[in-house]
């Protein structure tokens, strides 16, 4: 029960608003107070990335400090040329192995596919989604909603909806967005809306699983 508990606080984190705060400890970049990898010192940070090889992450990036947590679990690794490509997108498969193995779902030794398959047997992904591609915010509302148990009514007007996107998705999804929200679990982005199609970077990932990581999920 408390790694699926987990889970959900991995989609909580998800869906919400990443906050980052600037300059609020001293020698760092940025802070944010779940995520004990980004208030590392910048130094400390860059004498990390150093010893990891890596070259396309600078010390002072807001993401930084995050990606040096997943370097260190040996969740993410540079590749020959010494990049990690952290704006680039994960696709399901990989993002739900790295999820199952921090939540301890599946080992960190498993393969991908052992992890994948691990998280498939307590639900974590849809039979159905092609781990090949990218999980989308509103995917992962619904799968937020099966979890909990959520009862929500189709939204057919604006006015219902809580979000300006209101024609990214359908009346029953906005029934689902909408009652999760009322619990206190989206926040949106800082433009009022909910960007149901967006997908999560490597860098965003890496802030997640510091995060969880942080409190001793």
């Amino acid at each position: 029960m408390r790694k699926y508990l987990s889970f959900l606080l991995v989609a909580v984190l998800v869906l919400s608003q990443f906050t980052v705060l600037a300059d609020t400890v001293t020698g760092t970049v940025y802070s944010d107070e779940t995520a004990p990898g980004v208030n590392k010192p910048v130094t400390e940070i860059e004498e990390e990335l150093a010893d990891a090889g890596v070259q396309d992450v600078k010390p002072t990036d807001w993401f930084a400090g995050s990606v040096t947590v997943l370097l260190e679990q040996g969740l993410l690794k540079p590749d020959a040329n010494g990049n990690v490509e952290p704006k680039a997108t994960l696709d399901a498969g990989t993002g739900v192995a790295i999820f199952a193995k921090v939540l301890g779902v599946a080992q960190k030794d498993d393969t991908e596919e052992a992890a994948l398959e691990a998280a498939k047997e307590v639900g974590l992904i849809p039979e159905a989604k092609e781990i090949d591609e990218p999980m989308t915010r509103v995917e992962v509302a619904r799968m937020l909603a099966i979890a909990l148990g959520v009862k929500s009514n189709p939204v057919a007007a604006p006015s219902q909806y809580p979000f300006s996107d209101y024609s990214a998705v359908t009346a029953t999804d906005r029934g689902i967005i909408k009652a999760l929200g009322e619990l206190g679990l989206f926040k949106g982005y800082p433009d009022g809306t909910f960007q149901p199609n967006g997908v999560l970077t490597k860098a965003e990932i890496s802030i997640l699983v510091d995060r969880i990581l942080g409190i001793g999920a």
